[in-house]
């Protein structure tokens, strides 16, 4: 899920051109307020915002949500013992430190949001439980990540795109076959979408933690190595080095909840057109983005399918013991993309999570009964909580004897958001190669 805000407007001396006050104070505050007031994520209430004001508006609500006690400090603004997170979500609505945290942090940013060290009062009580030392990695600013096609060399896309000067560094990926890392965001989104190669389908923007997870689903005895067994930063993996990806196996896949499609696109890049993914999804406007981008990587082994909510064991039932491969990227409380959607923490309650393993769990079972003999079933999601992988784990294999535990494990946060990823092996034999 990688945010897309357009480049900051600067004028001819490059220069950020400067908003009215009282313009920037009715705007923000009107955005504020719509954050805690309605179901719209922090995407789309920034998408409604007038042309002008859209990145700007970005670099201070981002930071403020991300790192809202750590700022006030910083900014000098008072903030009461406890708040924001004693607050209700009405109360939340009409905070005014947001708006004095904003309007200083504008005062000072001269082109680029105040870097100011995170605090533990940052997160919520309930978060800081169990994001353990990964909690001040959530509160920095997101990476970027590109994911290029296997007819493509990552050192050739790396070598145009230094040719063509974006002012940022750019590196390969020390974690995924296929990844090119960009050490900045903002900045460089709109030229990397209006490059060539981006529009002939070469490289997609993806962060590197889900290429992981999609090359795990075909190939876990290669990137289990990468796997830990709590969330941490990667840094001096015993034994780590980035494979190369196999030659395409002749797999059929399923990709369960595949929303726009990032991982389904990996995973039909990484056969190289000698299986097919079938991508289920019950949004059917998510799925014809899937198929638009699928049209531009020139990839013809991906069958997209809008599956009735609550009817998916009745719609799949003729397609049961078929799929080598069965990923399951569960909806989750999304804390390993904390610093791609920062409203997350605002306003996800306990009862809320308390929801997710139920889903999890559900969706589990009824896709695991499209794993052949002999296949793979790997659950994923882009969170740490235990309740929301190893326990949701655990308790399908004990109610599902033949499914036996394979590797799985965690990836990240650090240059890559946070995963977990467990494969579960179906017992039998295979009924054709490739396992």
């Amino acid at each position: 899920m990688n945010r897309r805000y357009p480049p900051a407007r600067r004028g001819d001396d490059g220069l950020q051109i400067e908003v009215r006050t009282s313009t920037l104070e009715e705007a923000f505050i009107k955005l504020w307020v719509e954050l805690f007031t309605t179901p719209v994520h922090l995407d789309s209430a920034l998408s409604k915002q007038p042309r002008h004001l859209k990145s700007l508006l970005a670099q201070l609500i981002v930071p403020i949500l991300l790192r809202p006690a750590s700022l006030a400090q910083a900014m000098g603004v008072g903030v009461s013992p406890g708040e924001p997170w004693s607050l209700t979500r009405e109360q939340l609505a009409h905070w005014r430190p947001a708006w004095l945290i904003a309007k200083a942090l504008h005062q000072t940013m001269q082109g680029q949001a105040q870097k100011v060290a995170p605090v533990q009062d940052d997160f919520p009580p309930h978060f800081l439980a169990e994001l353990g030392d990964a909690w001040a990695e959530m509160a920095k600013e997101p990476p970027l990540s590109l994911r290029v096609s296997r007819g493509h060399s990552p050192q050739n896309i790396l070598q145009e795109f230094r040719k063509a000067g974006l002012p940022v560094r750019a590196e390969l990926s020390d974690l995924s076959p296929q990844g090119i890392r960009l050490a900045g965001y903002t900045p460089i989104m709109g030229k990397i979408g209006e490059h060539d190669y981006y529009e002939e389908g070469a490289f997609e923007i993806q962060d590197e933690g889900s290429q992981v997870m999609a090359y795990f689903a075909l190939w876990p005895e290669l990137f289990s190595k990468l796997l830990r067994s709590s969330p941490g930063e990667l840094r001096n993996l015993p034994g780590w080095s980035v494979p190369e990806l196999p030659r395409g196996e002749p797999f059929t896949v399923v990709d369960a909840c595949a929303g726009a499609g990032g991982k389904s696109l990996a995973l039909a890049d990484a056969l190289v057109g000698r299986g097919r993914v079938y991508a289920y999804d019950l949004n059917e406007r998510k799925l014809q983005a899937l198929r638009r981008r699928a049209t531009r990587a020139g990839l013809n082994n991906i069958q997209a399918v809008a599956l009735p909510e609550g009817q998916e064991s009745e719609a799949l039932a003729k397609f049961r013991g078929s799929a080598e491969v069965v990923l399951v990227d569960a909806p989750c409380s999304g804390w390993g993309v904390l610093r791609r959607s920062p409203d997350i923490k605002w306003r996800q309650g306990l009862d809320t999570l308390e929801k997710m393993s139920a889903i999890q769990s559900r969706l589990l079972s009824v896709y695991s009964e499209l794993v052949a003999p002999g296949g793979r079933l790997v659950f994923g999601v882009c969170t740490f909580r235990k309740g929301e992988t190893t326990e949701v784990v655990d308790r399908f294999l004990a109610s599902h004897p033949e499914f036996s535990r394979g590797p799985g494990g965690y990836v990240g946060p650090g240059p890559c958001d946070g995963f977990f990823m467990q494969s579960m092996t179906k017992k039998g034999a295979p009924q054709r190669g490739g396992q």
